[in-house]
């Protein structure tokens, strides 16, 4: 499936790129693609907001669909869906 990816406010300035596509297998949900953009990002991240070692995001990166709102990390994804990556204490 492909999945429109859109950075904003912080995470769009660390990740340098405004958005990407992401491929990801059919049946995936929302945690499998966060875990893709933190192999895909971790490395340009703050240990504060990405601990490469865990593959973990801090709980203030979250993912929302455009039109539906927070993803949780088991929230299923559709083939074509458009999704935002915020840093929530940021004000996204």
């Amino acid at each position: 499936m492909r999945i429109k990816v859109r950075m904003a406010g912080l995470f769009r300035h660390y990740a340098g790129e405004r958005e990407r596509v992401f491929d990801v297998p059919e049946g995936s949900c929302a945690g499998d693609l966060l875990r893709l953009i933190g192999k895909e990002y971790g490395n340009r991240l703050p240990a504060s907001l990405y601990d490469p070692e865990k593959e973990r995001f801090h709980r203030s990166i979250r993912l929302a669909r455009l039109g539906s709102g927070a993803l949780n990390d088991e929230d299923p994804l559709s083939e074509g869906d458009e999704v935002l990556v915020l840093f929530t204490l940021a004000g996204g």
